[in-house]
């Protein structure tokens, strides 16, 4: 099993990240929990559906531009914050 390098728990049995909030270019953003998919988990990280995906999913949105987080320009300034 995979676990997520910063939450240290199993991603396909987690129910959620416990990271709420990220920071991005010094400003603080919650994280996107509107992610629903029909199996009630996420594809990739495993998440119950309307919760945090574990950082890295190909899933989770930015805060701040809407795009892939992972992928991302805003990525490069991103801190996770309880």
């Amino acid at each position: 099993m995979a676990k997520c390098e910063y939450c240290k728990k199993e991603m396909l049995k987690a129910k959620s990240c416990i990271y709420p909030y990220v920071e991005i270019d010094g400003k603080i953003f919650e994280r996107n929990t509107t992610y629903y998919d029909d199996n009630n988990r996420c594809h990739d990280c495993g998440i119950i559906n309307g919760n945090i995906h574990h950082f890295g999913c190909d899933m989770e949105r930015c805060p701040k531009c809407d795009g892939q987080l992972f992928i991302c320009s805003c990525e490069k300034s991103l801190k996770l914050k309880k």
